[in-house]
């Protein structure tokens, strides 16, 4: 095998083997935003548990806050936040506009408060929901759960199994889809287009937003 490899070095062939990943590279790469109105201590225990790229924001005044447009996962608390930018409902309004500008981000949403509309469309648009004095390990959970299903090669490829099957009625193996996403990375080519091409379907916006965020990082 190293003989191989030293004639396709030679020869100038270049090897496209897909990233992969393991949790010191996740909390390296990860970007977290937490949205509350008071200082929570998560923060800093993810922080000091490696997620270094971590912060928290008391209230966004637009949706295209920095923060909020490179994150991977966003955290809002239901209550004293989306004021600046008018939510009748706060938090809650707040993770309903994140979701429409940003269906592919992971959200959050958290509270100190046990009652309250839980039919709230709020609550649906989020990904998870979670008690606010719950153990910090919790929180963590999510992280790494969440982290995984975006950067993880292996849950990259059961997700791209799902969309698939639920969208387009395709049944892939996981050769087959890890077979295509190295094309697509020998290729360069992100577009909807040309992913859809090699998956062999229309309107591939789905799986480029899941390949492209598997391969660049970008939210």
């Amino acid at each position: 095998m190293k003989i191989i490899d030293s004639v396709k070095k030679y020869l100038g062939i270049k090897e496209y083997k897909l990233p992969e990943r393991n949790l010191d590279d996740l909390k390296q790469m990860v970007k977290i935003v937490f949205i509350d109105d008071k200082s929570f201590k998560v923060v800093d225990i993810l922080k000091k548990a490696g997620w270094t790229n971590t912060s928290w924001l008391k209230d966004i005044h637009s949706l295209d806050f920095p923060e909020i447009v490179e994150a991977h996962i966003v955290f809002v608390d239901i209550q004293g936040v989306g004021q600046r930018l008018g939510f009748r409902d706060e938090g809650l309004g707040l993770i309903s506009a994140l979701r429409q500008k940003f269906p592919f981000k992971k959200l959050v949403v958290y509270s100190a408060e046990r009652t309250g509309d839980r039919f709230h469309q709020g609550f649906s648009a989020a990904d998870a929901r979670i008690h606010k004095n719950a153990d910090p390990f919790e929180f963590q959970s999510l992280v790494e759960q969440f982290s995984r299903e975006a950067f993880s090669l292996t849950e990259c490829v059961a997700r791209l199994q799902k969309v698939l099957k639920n969208d387009f009625g395709v049944y892939l193996t996981e050769d087959q889809v890890i077979k295509n996403m190295t094309a697509i990375y020998k290729n360069g080519d992100l577009s909807s287009a040309s992913i859809g091409n090699i998956f062999n379907v229309s309107n591939a916006i789905s799986l480029a937003k899941i390949i492209s965020l598997f391969l660049t990082g970008k939210a």
